[in-house]
């Protein structure tokens, strides 16, 4: 499995595993204790080999480049829980490409007992004493890389890197997040995708003489199918005929003529135009083969539409809504809220999403069985994103659990589809590179070269579905799959009876009760300067000074608890 390792002066030797007796003690923090790996969450077969190699590793940098929806998340917090609880580290730091990320990464760490504070800003400082860490954007640590040195230099620090090939070696995110981390005693990668859309170096992973990555682990797509970890997909690429005016031209053509790159495009996006033909009968069949999943043994799975632009989200939310029969919930990554409706409609039964970039990579919605392509994004990188939002199995569901993503029968994007089976390494382009835009998975897709001016879809018609793509692993696995499209006016499904809800309440953790009493803390300051007249800040400055703390944002848990009592019992006399 390993392909490579970095040569480093600190080898990582953790001693063994669930030593109950460690604690974990950070100048400027009290000890924390940890409880042990939980019995019910136990590890797959490749993150128990990856732990190993990991221990083994002679570096202070590990690249670990696993399928998404392998359990890369599990496999890093595993590997913080064990080098916290043998002291090896004091302190941990997720950096991630969103907030939603981050904050799911602080929750999922929660329920190991790790509890990390998502989406601190730079200005409130190091997290206080009572927390493990903290989960924050490559923007957060771009724009603050001396406060997160200073945090590790005063407590020695793990870095997990989830997808860093959001960071250029040479670009401004990768630069600060060198300055910021470089010192940090280890620093764990984690990529589905561990490599660049503009070729250049993703920082702290080792490259050869050629300029080809080497990962320290390696868990591929074919292998996750065979141990059944994810979902086999089918591509059903529809192929139709799409007419638009550039350039003072009419032009039509279908998806198997040949065109210039810019003619490319807009053939494109005449197909993916919300009021086309094309895309109404596209969506039919993606609703039509979310009914008929539903109704083979997954009643509650549901679906995603990759939009292009938050106009293009609206327009096709509203369209297939008329079709469904149900609205589908829209997420836009800069809108407030949008993690918040992602988690629920992730727990809920609804049957369509409908998104803009937000759930293209790292989110984690296990019921997605059927999806629909419509964005002009054509690059190997965003493709393998998407694509990782419908290959997460769901425990306890249908054993037989095949997914489909309906896309147009564009020849790069039936490329793509023949090559996702393909564990890829990068070879990076030697030659001089330019300067890269940061942030470009988050912005709205750029317009393909020589796209400007000129441009108007007229019509698109007669979607037909192309040749279906299954990779060979998936045929292996599920002969008797039948790819052909279902009938397209919907089925009706009668819901299952609602099971009883016998499971434990989850524990609050940290963050979320620290924003519990934070904002409680708020309601009730305003409520006392209200009817004392006395202004927010000498309220908060006193409750300070009695606490004990500089500031709201660094205090603990406990103290924010003891100033919201002196409020309250202000407030009761």
């Amino acid at each position: 499995m390993r392909a490579g390792a970095l040569r480093r002066r600190r080898p990582y030797r953790c001693p063994p595993l669930y030593d109950a007796s460690q604690t974990i003690t950070g100048r400027g923090g009290r000890a924390r204790s940890l409880p042990e790996w939980p019995d019910a969450r136990p590890l797959r077969a490749w993150q128990k080999e990856a732990t190993e190699t990991v221990r083994a590793h002679s570096g202070s940098s590990f690249l670990a480049s696993a399928t998404p929806a392998a359990g890369k998340t599990t496999f890093g917090l595993h590997i913080a829980h064990r080098m916290l609880r043998a002291g090896f580290v004091a302190r941990v730091v997720v950096a991630g490409p969103t907030t939603h990320i981050c904050r799911q990464w602080a929750a999922d760490a929660a329920r190991y007992g790790i509890d990390l504070e998502p989406n601190r800003p730079n200005s409130d400082g190091p997290e206080s004493g009572d927390f493990h860490g903290v989960a924050v954007t490559y923007q957060t640590v771009a724009a603050g890389p001396d406060t997160h040195r200073l945090a590790a230099g005063r407590r020695t620090t793990l870095l997990i890197a989830d997808e860093p090939h959001h960071m250029g070696d040479q670009a401004a995110w990768g630069l600060r997040a060198r300055r910021a981390f470089d010192g940090a005693r280890f620093r764990l990668l984690l990529s589905g995708t561990p490599f660049r859309s503009d070729n250049s170096a993703i920082p702290w992973v080792a490259y050869d003489e050629d300029g080809v990555s080497r990962a320290d682990y390696v868990y591929g797509y074919p292998q996750a199918l065979r141990d059944r970890v994810c979902r086999p997909i089918t591509f059903l690429p529809y192929d139709g005929e799409m007419e638009w005016v550039s350039d003072g031209r009419l032009r039509s053509a279908d998806f198997d003529l040949v065109l210039p790159a810019a003619e490319s495009a807009r053939r494109l996006r005449t197909a993916l135009s919300p009021e086309g033909e094309w895309m109404g009968e596209v969506l039919r069949d993606g609703d039509a083969r979310l009914s008929q999943v539903r109704g083979e043994g997954h009643p509650d799975a549901g679906g995603l539409v990759i939009a292009s632009d938050q106009d293009h989200a609206r327009a096709i939310a509203a369209r297939l809504g008329s079709i469904a029969g149900e609205q589908p919930e829209i997420v836009m990554s800069d809108e407030p809220g949008a993690s918040r409706r992602i988690a629920e409609f992730a727990a809920s039964e609804r049957r369509w999403l409908v998104s803009v970039l937000m759930v293209s990579e790292g989110v984690d919605i296990p019921r997605l069985r059927v999806g629909v392509y419509a964005t002009a994004a054509r690059t190997e990188l965003f493709f393998r994103q998407v694509v990782g939002r419908f290959i997460r199995t769901t425990p306890g569901g249908p054993r037989r659990q095949m997914s489909y993503l309906l896309m147009p029968a564009d020849p790069r994007l039936k490329a793509l589809a023949h090559e996702i089976e393909v564990e890829r390494r990068h070879a990076l382009d030697l030659s001089p590179a330019g300067e890269e835009d940061e942030g470009e998975e988050f912005d709205e897709p750029p317009k393909e070269p020589g796209e400007s001016g000129g441009f108007a879809a007229l019509s698109s018609g007669g979607a037909e579905l192309d040749e279906a793509i299954m990779s060979e692993t998936a045929l292996q696995l599920f002969p008797t799959d039948d790819p052909k499209p279902p009938p397209r006016k919907p089925i009706s499904v009668a819901p299952p009876p609602a099971a009883p809800d016998d499971r434990e309440p989850e524990r609050e953790s940290a963050y979320a009760a620290r924003e519990r009493l934070r904002a409680e803390r708020s309601r009730m300051v305003g409520d006392l300067a209200r009817r004392t007249g006395k202004s927010h800040r000498e309220i908060q400055g006193r409750i300070n000074r009695e606490t004990k703390v500089r500031s709201v944002a660094g205090a603990t848990i406990q103290q924010l608890e003891r100033g919201n009592e002196l409020l309250r019992r202000e407030l009761w006399r």
